[in-house]
């Protein structure tokens, strides 16, 4: 019985910490918002920065690996976790969002400790 029960915190554990990068939040500033999909993404993910009525041919993020060209990007794979602005130039006006990099977890980090 013991055994099920490990085995089934192991997996809600596991699903959990799957589930959690999933979980982010993108805010943005200025009228029409500025959005990047996915809004967490992992080191060398590609990403898709938009702003509604308006076509996004640049955008730069410190997370990024160069410039967003025709709203593509990529997060750079040295980028650390935690929450980058991503900044674009829309019809003369600066709009702002935010991406979060997710950190990764190790294994023994989401099993459950004792025996």
């Amino acid at each position: 019985m013991r055994l099920i029960s490990v085995t089934v915190l192991g997996t809600a554990l596991i699903g959990a910490g799957m589930l959690a990068p999933a979980t982010g939040e993108a805010t943005a500033t200025g009228h029409g918002g500025l959005s990047v999909e996915p809004d967490v993404a992992a080191p060398g993910q590609h990403v898709q920065v938009s702003v509604p009525g308006c076509r996004v041919r640049g955008a730069a993020s410190p997370a990024f690996a160069g410039r967003a060209a025709g709203g593509s990007a990529t997060v750079s794979a040295d980028a650390e976790p935690g929450t980058y602005t991503v900044v674009a130039r829309c019809a003369g006006r600066k709009v702002a969002g935010r991406l979060t990099v997710a950190g990764r977890l190790s294994w023994p980090t989401l099993l459950p400790a004792g025996g």
